[in-house]
């Protein structure tokens, strides 16, 4: 059972949980054995959950729990079968067993789930939001020490010589924000304050200035200060996408949906509780609040820059 709550929560995007050696051939929807794909090709992507499914240019674009990144499969007759089974999966917010076509982001098969993983990731997958009481400042003083958190965050970045183990991987935007946004929150708590998180969804492209980066959710910490005049105001803080400072939400959620980069466009966006680790679009909640997954995430992206996907590692063992 472990194992399996590993395959889901290990950074879904990129799990290589156990390579497919399996000897059946993919069935079509009348059960016969298809020849044209080899297994052997394949990749075990792990049990996981679905929670989107939508075309664009004639591709359907798949978004699982956790990952931020989109994966695709092709409306195919040999794929009808599968995009059905997803589709249902999308519904009841079901797991199903995935397999990706090599160091792709393209789903090559998918299989059913046993009841007994179906129970266990609906065990997880808790609809009630889970607010942490604690003794920290919900609002911080004043812009100068806003700007010094901010810093703070910012000197954490892999690739600088400021940035502990693990560093948080601003410089590869392509996946894994929930563990960005967790550990900001973690230097915060450290200072003596909280913050709450804000969830985007939609068609995402943005661009890091040197490349463009799609997304079907994104989310980061999202602060309260007292402005100069002793008002309340609050800032999102992301140097993934904004490394001078602070910005508002409305500027953040613009810089989600950057047409330069391809067609774009959000169709909800919510607050959270900071302890929030991740919430799907049907909201529901997973949490890390031992930091377990998101350390160990970060420590697996450490080395990445850039918007390129693929090829990922392995990130089997992270855990909770």
């Amino acid at each position: 059972m472990k194992n399996l709550f590993l395959s889901m929560m290990a950074f879904v995007t990129i799990l290589t949980f156990n390579s497919c050696s399996d000897s059946k051939d993919a069935q079509d929807v009348n059960g016969k054995e298809k020849t044209t794909l080899n297994n052997a090709s394949l990749k075990d992507f792990g049990k996981t959950v679905p929670v989107g499914i939508e075309e664009e240019n004639g591709i359907l674009k798949v978004s699982f729990i956790l990952s931020a990144q989109f994966y695709e499969i092709k409306p195919t007759k040999e794929n009808e079968q599968y995009i059905g089974m997803i589709r249902q999966a999308v519904k009841t917010e079901s797991p199903i067993q995935v397999f990706l076509k090599g160091n792709t982001n393209e789903i090559g098969k998918v299989e059913s789930v046993g009841q007994e993983d179906v129970r266990y990731f609906k065990s997880i997958l808790t609809k009630e939001e889970r607010v942490t009481t604690n003794k920290l400042a919900s609002v911080i003083p004043d812009v100068a020490t806003l700007n010094s958190l901010f810093n703070q965050i910012k000197n954490q970045s892999c690739g600088t010589s400021t940035a502990s183990s693990p560093c948080i991987t601003f410089r590869y935007p392509v996946d894994g924000c929930y563990a960005r946004a967790h550990k900001m929150r973690q230097i915060l708590i450290n200072n003596g304050y909280d913050c709450e998180k804000q969830f985007v969804y939609g068609n995402l492209k943005a661009s890091t200035g040197t490349c463009c980066v799609g997304w079907n959710y994104h989310v980061a910490i999202l602060v309260s200060y007292k402005n100069a005049s002793g008002v309340t105001e609050k800032r999102i803080i992301d140097p993934s996408l904004f490394s001078s400072g602070p910005v508002t939400d409305t500027a953040w959620r613009n810089a989600c949906v950057n047409t330069s980069c391809g067609s774009a466009s959000v169709s909800s966006y919510t607050n959270t509780a900071g302890n929030v680790y991740y919430r799907s679009p049907s909201n529901s909640y997973l949490y890390d609040n031992n930091l377990i997954n998101t350390n160990c995430v970060l420590t697996k992206f450490s080395s990445l820059s850039g918007c390129s996907p693929s090829p990922a590692p392995d990130v089997s063992a992270c855990g909770f």
